[in-house]
């Protein structure tokens, strides 16, 4: 084990570290799937944010979901820009974040335990199912734990100071260059997580408050402080909308009495210790979670799990506590804690394991593993003490029956070399005496001075002073071998523990594994935004309905570069283009081949092959079973539409069942390069309705020129909420016609001019799965 406060990693240190690199790199070869795959609602309105042109991006964050550091905003933007504005693209930066992350760890715990615990360490975070779902995802969860530890790191690595060395009275000095630059640094890091200033500012009160060159220390540390307090104040709190709403009500402090907090608190610190790692999410639905191996036991493992995790930190903050750079770490650890629940109080950051608090979450874990081996090294060591060493009995090539040596004449010493417990000295007629007692010996034959003593020989007298003790001799052995069984299955019962915490931990890979390809929500976004491309015409408006789906909208319509999930879902208008388009990855793939066949299908089959694909319910409402794997649903269309694909009677291609009517369209349709790039829908032809916004009719009537047709994407979870905003557009003379169904994300409404005493006419429904 190296020693507490180690600064500069070693060999085995580097070499332990890139080895966990390597491995966690490999995990997430494995996860590929993820880092290609749509982007799901919590995932698609950072990337609205993200990348958000600079004019109004200033005006925009100020109704962001929650807050995002400006580093992590710029790195993801950076990727972005540089390979093109795909899901796995921006997914990139936090996928590289987790293999440094890992090796982060290892080297923050080396500097207090040995490599075997770091490794523990490391794959005891970055192997959770948890915090693997979140590390596949366009969150920064990933990058601000790196952050934070990075921060540690590079704050306790001062080479020219040991960690326990103080300054003597009146050693007055100027600012240390290096340490300044390395404070700049920690400043730096915590430009990229928004809980920065939360291990910031803990660090900078410890330095300013030991030593006597507090003054050179805050000049040290005031870039960090600078920078942080800076970021905090001026980009993150710009962000803070969220906090009026109440979805973080149940990780609030505010609004509860004195009692009510007290039982907050202490509910959120269970909470937080029996998970594994300590500090792990257990607030959000949508993450896969660990589970403890309960078996016939019931929740005895997860009382177990508690208690070691309990004992372990109890043991490691001790441990650390005794070292200067040990109570850094704790002071970031506490620190942030306590400043988060103070945040918590003025409804500015969750307290609790929550998603948004997986910063500390290395920092508990370092803390449990340097105290359980700790526990484990002083068990061992009890238990070395108790074991027989090598003496004169050892010589090499006697056998295990020959008796024994006799000692030179003089003393036994207290430990003997003969009797299990260090704590019983033999005596020459073979019974035992106290420790700490000097028992002389008889000096040898002079015949024979150095020649064993045979068996049969009487054994001498007793020396005066010496007084047998038979029976204490039996408990005497007995609590020699309990002082040597019992740290033994201590050391059992942790190791037990440890595997039970990895196991707990990497319970939920086999789901996580299984669902690669499943859909939270608003996945199929992307898809909405290119029909929707497709379909409107010069003079049309797009109106979305849901306050969430506005962010996720404007993404997917202005600045993805994504194609569909399922290219063979949204086949291409006009058919038979031949150009390429691009795939469902964001690629491009030459498939014209088969588009030109299926719009030949389409074209040669009869009105009755139609027809037989969907049912007409009474509503006139045609209604289609889905087919599996995203495939598009056939429904009969009404007199003058066309099912996708398909070639009206003059010839003139039909896109997406609508019949381009004009040179204007024609001309749109040329210009757009085929299907595989229609043309973006500009924000000024978009209007939002949902939550705060103006009902819709009331927008339509406000804009100057009135629109030609009437495109209504509604966001799935708010279509119940927004029905009443939907109901009086027949009233105003617009009629539905068609729908496109995307399942989890929304519908797709066309809406065409019509008188307003007439019924309805039949719509024609295109499901998307």
């Amino acid at each position: 084990m190296p020693p507490a406060g180690r600064r500069r990693p070693g060999r085995s240190t580097v070499v332990a570290a890139g080895a966990v690199a390597l491995g966690l790199a490999g995990v997430l070869g494995l996860l590929h799937a993820y880092l290609t795959r749509p982007l799901w609602y919590d995932e698609i309105w950072r990337a609205h944010f993200v990348s958000e042109p600079l004019a109004s991006f200033w005006s925009e964050l100020t109704v962001a979901n929650t807050p995002s550091a400006l580093g992590w905003l710029g790195i993801t933007r950076l990727a972005g820009e540089a390979f093109g504005w795909h899901s796995w693209s921006l997914r990139l930066p936090g996928f590289v974040a987790l293999p440094l992350l890992g090796a982060a760890i290892v080297v923050l715990t080396r500097r207090f335990a040995g490599t075997t615990s770091a490794v523990f360490a490391a794959g005891w975070l970055c192997l959770n199912t948890t915090f693997l779902d979140l590390a596949t995802q366009l969150k920064p969860y990933t990058v601000e734990a790196l952050a934070a530890v990075c921060i540690v790191v590079v704050w306790t690595s001062d080479p020219r100071e040991p960690p326990d060395e103080v300054p003597a009275a009146g050693a007055a000095r100027g600012p240390d260059r290096g340490r300044l630059v390395r404070r700049t640094a920690a400043g730096v890091l915590a430009l990229v997580a928004v809980p920065g200033i939360f291990v910031v500012l803990p660090l900078v009160a410890v330095d300013v408050w030991r030593g006597p060159a507090r003054r050179w220390r805050l000049v040290e540390c005031l870039p960090a402080l600078a920078l942080s307090t800076v970021h905090t104040v001026g980009f993150v709190a710009h962000q803070s909308s969220q906090r009026n709403g109440d979805y973080w009500d149940r990780q609030f402090l505010a609004g509860r009495g004195p009692w009510a907090a007290l039982r907050f608190v202490a509910d959120q610190v269970r909470a937080t210790v029996t998970g594994s790692p300590p500090g792990i999410d257990r607030f959000d639905p949508s993450l896969v979670h660990g589970t403890v191996p309960a078996g016939p036991f019931g929740s005895a493992p997860a009382v177990l799990i508690a208690v070691a995790v309990v004992v372990a930190g109890g043991t490691g903050v001790v441990a650390l506590a005794r070292h200067r750079q040990g109570r850094t770490l704790l002071a970031a650890l506490g620190g942030a804690e306590l400043m988060m629940l103070g945040a918590s109080a003025a409804r500015y950051w969750p307290f609790g394991p929550t998603r948004t608090n997986l910063y500390v979450v290395p920092l508990l874990v370092v803390v449990v593993v340097v105290g359980a081996e700790r526990v484990i090294r002083s068990l061992l060591s009890a238990v070395r003490g108790h074991l027989p060493r090598g003496g004169p009995q050892r010589a090499a090539g006697r056998s295990k029956g020959s008796p024994p040596t006799l000692t030179l004449p003089g003393s036994v010493a207290e430990r003997s070399h003969s009797v299990f417990s260090p704590r019983v000295v033999t005596e020459g007629d073979g019974t035992l005496a106290l420790s700490g007692t000097l028992v002389p010996t008889p000096p040898a034959s002079p015949a024979s001075p150095a020649s064993p003593v045979s068996p049969a020989s009487p054994p001498p007298s007793p020396p005066v002073g010496a007084t047998p003790v038979p029976g204490l001799a039996v408990s005497r052995v007995g609590l020699a071998r309990a002082a040597v069984a019992l740290p033994l299955a201590a050391v059992v019962a942790i190791t037990g523990c440890g595997v039970l915490l990895m196991q707990t931990s990497v319970s939920g890979s086999r789901p996580l594994w299984e669902h690669q390809d499943r859909l939270r929500g608003l996945d199929l976004m992307v898809d909405a935004a290119i029909v929707t491309r497709r379909v409107a015409r010069p003079g049309d408006v797009v109106a979305v309905g849901g306050r969430l789906a506005r962010p996720g909208w404007l993404y997917a319509m202005e600045a993805s570069d994504d194609g569909p999930r399922e290219p063979s879902d949204l086949q291409p208008g006009p058919a038979g283009d031949g150009r390429p388009r691009r795939s469902g990855a964001g690629g491009t793939a030459d498939s014209a081949a088969g588009e030109r066949s299926a719009g030949e299908r389409s074209a040669g089959e009869s009105p009755a092959t139609e027809t037989s694909a969907g049912e007409v319910s009474a509503d006139g409402v045609s209604a289609g079973g889905g087919s599996a794997g995203g495939a598009r649903v056939a429904i009969p269309a009404p007199r003058r539409a066309v099912l996708v694909g398909r070639s009206g009677a003059d010839g003139v291609s039909v896109v997406d069942g609508h019949r381009p009517a004009g040179r204007a369209a024609d001309a749109r349709a040329a210009g757009s390069g085929g299907a595989g790039t229609p043309a973006r829908i500009p924000r000024r032809d978009t209007v939002f309705f949902g939550g705060a916004a103006p009902a819709l009719l009331r927008q339509l009537a406000q804009r100057p020129v009135p629109p030609g047709h009437l495109l209504v994407f509604v966001f799935d979870i708010e279509r119940t909420g927004l029905a009443g905003q939907l109901a009086p557009l027949h009233r105003a003379g617009w009629c539905a016609t068609e729908d496109w169904t995307f399942r989890l994300t929304g519908v797709l409404t066309r809406y065409d001019r019509c008188s307003a005493g007439t019924p309805p006419p039949r719509r024609v429904i295109v499901a998307y799965h």
